[in-house]
């Protein structure tokens, strides 16, 4: 069965009482099954947890937010990372997500169906080493969720990567040795490849190796917007909702058809600063329709 998954923290209130308001207009809507959830470094679980309970069971917790954090401040940083100083901070930045994973579950139920792991660092990282942290993650209990390789914008000789790690070749490669699935962000393979054919390129690629679970729709720009400068990681939403934006609806339903039977899809977007509840949701449900 194919899920839908929302990144709701780009596109929620700031406030916690609309951010309640907000995640409850998300689970009436009957299509959200689970929430990409951020992890910077920890988890407020209480509160977290109480709005996900029992209404967002396939979610996807993602290490970026943290994994970006640790790169800024050490370059060597990363799960690929080619020195051991680095994959060693990584390994221990993921146990402490895991052991956030499992408090998650043991007060509020299964919650996340797979965790979101990346190829860091920027622009140096290798293949040999992402391979050999995959074999000592997968030693390790995961409390029913999967991992998964989610692809971001590359290592490029042509331009300065935002995040620059490895090819989705190199990843799918390290994927099927280990054992593991990849996902795509529609938005950092524009953003990697500075254009909108290469998105959904790799989305056929992926999906032709068997290893595809899932896609997140996110937008990216060659032009300056109210979300940030050109080619940034700046979740954009629709182009019919932000016209500068190079993910349509056609690649976004054309995107669908090449991913197959995956396990998720989902949309992620940020939204104007005083967007409405409503307003926040009916971007979310443009990209959503665009997937049936």
């Amino acid at each position: 069965m194919k899920h839908f998954v929302v990144g709701a923290y780009a596109s929620q209130p700031s406030d916690l009482e609309s951010q309640r308001e907000y995640y409850d207009l998300l689970a009436q809507t009957g299509w959200v099954d689970g929430l990409e959830i951020p992890y910077p470094g920890q988890l407020h679980q209480g509160v977290l947890g109480e709005m996900l309970e029992g209404r967002f069971t396939h979610s996807v917790l993602t290490a970026i937010p943290g994994t970006m954090v640790n790169v800024w401040d050490d370059p060597n940083f990363g799960l690929a990372s080619p020195e051991v100083s680095g994959r060693a901070k990584a390994l221990e930045f993921t146990s402490q997500l895991r052991d956030a994973l499992e408090a998650l579950h043991q007060d509020h139920g299964h919650i996340v169906d797979w965790v979101a792991l990346h190829s860091a660092p920027t622009n140096r990282a290798t293949p040999e080493a992402f391979q050999e942290s995959l074999e000592t993650l997968l030693e390790w209990d995961w409390c029913g969720a999967r991992i998964v390789i989610e692809h971001c914008d590359e290592q490029s000789e042509e331009h300065q990567a935002e995040k620059g790690f490895l090819l989705l070749e190199e990843e799918l490669a390290v994927a099927h040795a280990a054992g593991v699935h990849c996902s795509l962000n529609w938005g950092r393979s524009a953003v990697g490849s500075r254009g909108d054919q290469r998105p959904n390129e790799h989305v056929a690629e992926a999906a032709e190796s068997g290893l595809l679970a899932g896609v997140i729709f996110s937008g990216a720009s060659p032009l300056a917007t109210e979300y940030g400068p050109a080619w940034i990681d700046g979740h954009l939403p629709l182009s019919s909702d932000e016209p500068a934006s190079l993910m349509t609806p056609e690649q976004v339903a054309k995107a669908s058809e090449l991913a197959g039977e995956v396990a998720y899809l989902g949309a992620k977007c940020c939204v104007p600063q005083h967007a409405t509840l409503q307003e926040r949701l009916g971007m979310i449900e443009n990209i959503y329709l665009c997937c049936t």
